[in-house]
């Protein structure tokens, strides 16, 4: 058997298939490039528009802003780079090409398809293939082609769908940009890193400045504006729980502060985040930490009385706050949660004292004061916890004073109204003194006419005695200046206690010295014995009378008969 061999016969090109196919590969390539471009323009105006849109209505953070406007830029470089990549991936070979015009047309019948591969040289033609054969198919293809619009394989139905959305996203942007006409030049620099205020009808140019507050408390929300209508303003205060619930109030307008609108959040149970809008302005979420407020959980007094009492320390409970004058007084408290500071406010006093917390034990602390003579009546206590927190409701308790009564005084001789004396005479008085706590110091007092009262100290007590009962020589003679016939001489005793607060005086009754000559005086130490004498006398004669009638009775009951039995 002998083998046979060929020599293979190449085919020219047709120019006319390859200037059809490149005329629908070029419409192909440019079909998807406008797509995507469209589909490119469409999405980053979209968003750049979006981004303005957000920004009109809640005023976006600096940082949010340039986060969007990145993330913008960044998309519209990878769109671009997709849309130009498109140039080279959607480019097809005639081989793909001429496939896909046979989809279309039939008529072709492989022909067009058979034809590009032998020009190509992708389909080898043995020596002894009727050429002749060939040539005819091509030219019948070629023939073909003339009829058939190559433009069919184009789908131009995406590119129209891109093209309808770029035309709806740009009546929509322009529509909203004319509308906004005013604020639009100012959202653009915004976008772009600008830290400029939008303009507004209306502006909110004060916000509640409220970071913490207690669970339970209400929290009234108070919003100031400023704007360019005359008529009342719609509000709204959004708030949003920890917990997710969300509730709405209604910024009530104020009508005797301008511009002020208001609400009041109640009884506060966690905390929320909150955002507040009026007419057209917008503010941005705020954030407020609801804690619970520093109580008192134990409160006890101890006592340390002066020492001139005597008396042992005491300890106190609320509602058992008796307090004695001069006393040192110390709080013992126990908080709910520790302490950063706090006060003892007084009724009586604006400044109060501050309490000094436990160094190891922070929700413990103390304060000590000293008990005032008066004007004590209760107190308050106000914590601060370490959050900044302060307590709400300040009880205020209430505090009783123990009075220390003033020594009582009293002169047991001379006993009458008004002494006569002479201007160099001695004058004895008497006196008796007591005191709860212990005596101090006895004083004379007196007054002579047309001067201020003076004082004589007649005893100062070193051992405080409760009682003493003693006496005064009082030398008249010493008195300066002189005493003089018809000078008279008002005086009193007082005594004082060891009362730290302020001692206590008691006084005595206030008796009358008269200055008379020596004859004066001898004639009333004679009337005075006179009037002694004659009641000596009285009590005589009323003696023997009452002596008489007893007599008489005695008699009288010794003459009855006795009777026998």
């Amino acid at each position: 058997m002998t083998n046979e061999t060929t020599e293979p016969h190449k085919i020219g090109r047709s120019k006319i298939l390859k200037h059809r196919l490149a005329r629908a590969r070029r419409s192909i390539v440019a079909v998807e490039f406008y797509r995507r471009a469209a589909l490119t323009a469409s999405i980053i105006l979209g968003l750049f528009t979006a981004l303005l849109f957000i920004d009109l209505i809640n005023e976006l953070s600096l940082e949010t802003r340039k986060i969007s406007l990145n993330f913008i830029i960044l998309l519209l470089g990878l769109s671009s780079l997709w849309t130009i990549i498109s140039l080279i991936t959607q480019r097809k070979n005639d081989e793909k090409l001429a496939l896909a015009v046979e989809r279309n047309y039939k008529i072709f019948d492989s022909k067009l398809i058979s034809s590009i591969q032998f020009t190509e040289g992708k389909a080898t033609i043995p020596e002894n293939a009727p050429i002749e054969m060939i040539h005819s198919m091509i030219r019948e293809a070629e023939t073909e082609s003339e009829r058939f619009k190559f433009n069919k394989i184009v789908n131009f139905k995406k590119t129209a769908r891109a093209i309808l959305v770029l035309l709806i996203v740009l009546i929509a942007s322009g529509s909203w940009t004319l509308l906004n006409r005013d604020s639009i030049d100012t959202l653009i620099k915004r976008a772009f890193g600008k830290e400029i205020a939008i303009p507004r009808n209306t502006r909110i140019v004060k916000i509640p400045q409220i970071e913490k507050v207690g669970i339970g408390d209400d929290v009234a929300m108070e919003f100031f504006v400023e704007t360019k209508k005359s008529t009342d303003l719609k509000g709204i205060l959004k708030i949003r729980y920890s917990s997710n619930q969300k509730i709405n109030l209604t910024l009530v307008k104020d009508v005797n502060v301008d511009g002020k609108y208001s609400a009041i959040i109640k009884d506060v149970p966690e905390s929320f985040t909150y955002n507040a809008s009026i007419d057209d302005a917008r503010t941005k979420d705020y954030e407020v930490t609801a804690l619970e407020r520093p109580q008192i959980s134990g409160l006890t007094a101890t006592q340390k009385y002066p020492e001139f009492t005597n008396q042992e320390p005491s300890e106190h409970v609320p509602g058992d706050f008796t307090f004695f004058p001069g006393s040192t007084v110390t709080l013992n408290i126990s908080s709910t949660k520790d302490l950063e500071s706090g006060k003892i406010r007084f009724i009586e006093e604006d400044e109060g004292i501050p309490i000094i917390t436990d160094k190891t034990n922070k929700s413990v602390a103390s304060a000590t004061f000293t008990v005032p003579s008066n004007d004590l009546s209760g107190f308050s206590i106000s914590l601060t916890d370490q959050d900044e927190m302060k307590s709400s409701s300040n009880s205020i308790y209430k505090v009783t004073l123990l009075s220390d009564l003033a020594p009582q005084i009293r002169i047991t001789y001379p006993k009458r109204a008004e002494e006569l004396v002479t201007r160099k005479a001695k004058f004895l008085i008497k006196y008796e003194a007591t005191d709860r706590f212990g005596i101090a110091a006895v004083n004379l007092r007196y007054k002579m006419s047309g001067s201020e009262p003076s004082s004589i100290s007649i005893i100062d007590l070193k051992t405080e005695p409760k009682k003493i009962s003693d006496q005064f020589d009082w030398d008249l003679s010493s008195l300066s200046p002189g005493l003089a016939e018809g000078d008279e001489i008002e005086y009193w005793l007082e005594a004082s206690d060891q009362n730290t607060a302020g001692p206590n005086i008691g006084s005595s009754e206030r008796l009358l010295i008269r200055v008379v000559t020596p004859e004066e005086k001898r004639a009333d130490l004679l009337g005075r014995t006179s009037d002694a004498l004659g009641s000596v006398d009285e009590a005589t004669t009323d003696q023997e009378i009452l002596n008489k009638d007893l007599e008489t009775i005695i008699r009288k009951n010794s003459e009855k008969p006795t009777k026998e039995d």
